[in-house]
């Protein structure tokens, strides 16, 4: 009896169904892996949205120290002897205020998912020491592709052991000059985070926010 090598119609048949099951259930586990489209949960797109979140610091728009403007103070010089007699008569009774006015923007670069923030914490560093903390942005929603006006705003009395035995003139000098090489203000911020159904997202470390005029690293 001769048998053949070929494998009858309704045998290759059955092989090909089987080849195909087989290259399905590939693609199936493909899909788990990596979930596309409908597949994608909205926590998974939440996530995406937070890991492209932009956050770029505005110079400062208001400076005053012991009520006098020193917002393009660059110099103890530049602030006359009868206004530095001032501030040194104002730190000596103890009541010398502080005000700062800065914005940050929040830029949510995703085409399809808005991000709600619940807070974004900050830190104010001067000379590498915390000068003060707070929070802004609180319950705001950025939208996709949509961007966000976070005010900064700064009241405190600034004490004697912050300037470190130096003069008010001198404490002003520099202090909201963003653009000098040896610059003196930093702020660091930290997003918080709020799914769409209340889920808290787990909140990074602070990091130094760079300026509106900060280039964009060039893509390798």
């Amino acid at each position: 009896m001769k048998v053949s090598s070929f494998p009858s119609p309704a045998r290759a048949l059955a092989l090909g169904s089987l080849l195909i099951t087989a290259a399905s259930c590939s693609v199936s586990e493909q899909v788990k892996d990596k979930p596309t489209g409908k597949n994608v949960s909205t926590e998974a797109l939440e996530n995406e949205a937070y890991s492209l979140m932009q956050y770029r610091l505005n110079f400062i728009d208001e400076a005053k120290l012991g009520g006098q403007d020193i917002l393009f103070v660059r110099q103890a010089t530049d602030i006359a002897s009868p206004q530095q007699a001032q501030l040194q008569t104002a730190l000596q009774k103890g009541n010398l205020p502080l005000h700062l006015k800065m914005r940050v923007y929040a830029k949510n670069p995703s085409a399809t998912t808005s991000v709600q923030l619940k807070q974004l914490d900050y830190k104010l560093l001067l000379d590498g020491k915390e000068l003060t903390t707070g929070t802004t942005g609180a319950d705001t929603s950025v939208e996709s592709s949509a961007i966000e006006t976070l005010p900064i705003s700064v009241d405190l009395n600034v004490k004697s052991a912050q300037l470190a035995g130096s003069t008010p003139a001198a404490f002003a000098a520099g202090l909201t000059d963003f653009t000098a090489a040896n610059r003196r203000l930093t702020v660091q911020i930290r997003p918080m985070y709020v799914g769409a159904n209340g889920r808290q997202v787990p909140p990074t470390n602070f990091e130094t926010v760079e300026l509106v005029t900060a280039k964009k690293a060039a893509v390798k």
